[in-house]
């Protein structure tokens, strides 16, 4: 079967690998229809690693999955044929985290495209049936957005959002639009805000009240979410943040360009919540994908084959959409 390799710093390519024939008990054999590309794929292939994840032999890519099943092992219920959403992460199930739920932030959690684990860019991959969620009613390129949007999710509930609250998202992204629509699902009042004009204006055609940073909206907000990583990013949530207000921290940056004031968070009353990855999202996340789907059209509309993968990344093709899903 074809797979998507990055054999190292820019050097992706597409080879011949052994599918998956014998299924183990617990497992399904997905055939993955469509593969979401991520900017970590992305920072991947540029930089050869991320903070601690370093590249050291071949991976394959990929982690945004959606595909249908194509076969089951002993003890599965999951039927053959159903188009399905996998969640990428699988931990460890018994370190304190794990246990108490928060299994997100389980230190040994097996992650597709997270250096050594290789990724789902594949005609086929093996996958625990805890794991795969039934995406009834979508196909595989929509299902493939409920991991990016499990992100948004994952913060909204975090957050605490609730009917009325007002919101403000910072960064237009892909996963600052997600999160964006999953605040606005929860009922939040919401405001997205980014310093690039085509971001800006892409996502109001969707729908969104959107602004460019510099605009500097007259109002604080009772939750903020901070979903650029960027230190820009991160002074205006902490600018525009309301007394006794959540600041959620889910872009990921260099260390030094996110700096927090301390003064202002205990004085001011702030809560400050981190988010890294998700933990019981998916069917929240599959659901908002059918009660949005037309709405999400521009993160499925713009696909290319596998097979043109390789140039794609090389040209930085990705940079001219919100979103490329690669199929098969």
């Amino acid at each position: 079967m074809k797979a998507a390799v990055l054999r190292a710093k820019g050097d992706l390519v597409i080879e011949e690998v052994r599918a998956p024939e014998s299924i183990p008990q617990g497992y399904v054999r997905v055939k993955v229809g469509a593969v979401g590309l991520c900017g970590s794929d992305v920072h991947y292939y540029t930089h050869g690693r991320i903070g601690d994840f370093v590249l050291k032999a071949p991976m394959v890519l990929g982690h945004e999955v959606g595909g249908t099943i194509d076969g089951v092992g002993d003890g599965v219920e999951l039927p053959v044929g159903a188009v399905v959403a996998l969640e990428p992460g699988l931990p460890c199930g018994l370190c304190h985290p794990c246990r108490r739920g928060d299994y997100n932030l389980c230190a040994e959690v097996k992650f597709f495209a997270t250096p050594p684990v290789d990724g789902a860019l594949a005609e086929y991959v093996l996958h625990p049936a805890a794991y795969t969620f039934l995406a009834e009613g979508l196909d595989s390129k929509q299902a493939a957005l409920a991991e990016p949007l499990s992100v948004g999710v994952y913060a909204v509930r975090r957050a605490g959002i609730a009917l009325g609250m007002t919101v403000a998202v910072v960064g237009a992204g892909p996963v600052g639009v997600l999160t964006a629509l999953a605040a606005e699902g929860q009922g939040g009042d919401v405001q997205l805000f980014d310093v690039r004009r085509d971001r800006v204006d892409q996502a109001a055609e969707m729908g969104f009240n959107a602004h460019l940073i510099e605009t500097r909206p007259h109002r604080d907000y009772d939750v903020v979410i901070e979903c650029s990583g960027s230190a820009g990013g991160l002074g205006f949530a902490q600018d525009h943040l309301a007394r006794g207000g959540t600041l959620v921290l889910v872009g990921l940056g260099e260390e030094g360009d996110m700096q927090l004031n301390g003064l202002k968070i205990s004085t001011r009353g702030w809560s400050v919540q981190g988010i890294f990855r998700y933990a019981n999202t998916f069917p929240a996340a599959i659901h908002l994908i059918r009660r949005y789907r037309q709405r999400l059209e521009p993160f499925t509309q713009h696909g290319i084959s596998v097979d043109q993968l390789s140039q794609y990344l090389a040209e930085k093709s990705y940079l001219r959409v919100l979103k490329t899903m690669v199929t098969f």
